[in-house]
């Protein structure tokens, strides 16, 4: 079947060199979001979906992908070398203007109280399974599901809002898992996917 996905990413002149871009198996943490939100939208993620901390980003056009990395980059069209899964976050160029960046941390902080930022270290991120304690393990960059599923049941407060916050997550439903044989259907959107037999980067 034909690839009509043509996807760009931007790198430097001087790192470009032609060769198999292979993948990488361990998590990176995001650059562009707040750990805390990144962790939420993990535990929310659809398994059929990528995984941002795994993924490479890209971009619908040359000039968004030299855009995103800036001035002096080149763009490259994306080749895939074998299995890979892609998506697209339709209507936003970059996943940091989701609305969510915003609304999940003010979610969570009305729910932990005014006064949980000026609580001691050590009631922030030892559980003990009263108040708010050991919720600041959420803001540990590159927890799994497992990891966020683990503290919210781990603490009282956090178990009694688990469904309220996993509901109020809606950063996938305007992600849109891709096929080969699709043309991207944003224009704008922004692009990751996990390359699990490496990509290349083609002129």
């Amino acid at each position: 079947m034909a690839d009509f996905l043509q996807v760009y990413r931007a790198v430097s002149p001087e790192a470009f060199s032609g060769e198999r871009i292979p993948y990488r198996n361990t998590r990176r943490p995001p650059g562009n979001v707040p750990y805390l939100v990144d962790n939420l939208w993990e535990w929310a993620r659809p398994e059929e979906y990528p995984n941002r901390r795994f993924a490479a980003f890209a971009s619908p056009t040359p000039e968004l992908a030299c855009k995103a990395v800036g001035p002096g980059s080149r763009a490259y069209r994306v080749e895939f070398a074998g299995s890979y899964r892609l998506c697209q976050v339709k209507g936003y160029e970059d996943s940091k203007d989701h609305p969510e960046v915003k609304t999940l941390r003010r979610l969570l902080f009305q729910k932990f109280g005014r006064g949980w930022p000026s609580e001691p270290l050590h009631h922030k991120v030892n559980p003990d399974g009263s108040g708010c304690a050991g919720v600041g393990r959420l803001f540990i960059p590159c927890l799994t599901k497992d990891e966020v599923e683990q503290i919210f049941q781990e603490n009282a407060l956090l178990r009694n809002i688990r469904d309220e916050i996993h509901h109020a997550i809606r950063y996938w439903d305007v992600v849109r898992l891709l096929q080969p044989s699709e043309a991207v259907p944003d224009p704008r959107g922004e692009i990751f996917f996990e390359a699990y037999d490496g990509y290349y980067l083609r002129a």
